[in-house]
């Protein structure tokens, strides 16, 4: 069964024109197959710089980064695509992984935005 677990929505901002910054940690663990997130974009948040970042924070396994989106305001689905690791440790060139395991909790940060604004997102999850 696919589900949306959300919304987190993360603070507003606050710091500046295009230098504003917030983030928030989710509450329960997202636990299954993540496909992506959705995210709205909330007030208006300048296109040209902001950047909304989404990590694993306070799971079973170590801290990744899910999803990073740079100089973006458009609201719309992103799927999760996490390279594949060889046995060396580097990634494999052109791999991904569509749908990542997960049992965290997740953490997003908006930064080089504008005062009072915020995005909220919803996981995708397989479970």
């Amino acid at each position: 069964m696919i589900e949306a677990v959300g919304p987190l929505n993360t603070g507003v901002a606050a710091g500046g024109a295009g230098v504003a910054t917030a983030n928030a940690t989710g509450g329960p663990a997202i636990t299954g197959m993540l496909h992506g997130f959705y995210i709205r974009y909330n007030d208006s948040p300048p296109a040209g710089t902001t950047d909304v970042t989404i990590v694993t924070y306070n799971g079973v396994m170590p801290a990744r980064t899910l999803l990073t989106l740079s100089n973006a305001a458009t609201d719309g689905f992103f799927p999760v695509r996490l390279g594949a690791i060889g046995t060396t440790g580097s990634a494999i060139t052109d791999s991904n992984v569509l749908t990542p395991l997960v049992r965290d909790q997740i953490n997003v940060t908006i930064a080089q935005a504008n005062n009072a604004d915020s995005v909220d997102i919803w996981a995708i999850v397989e479970k």
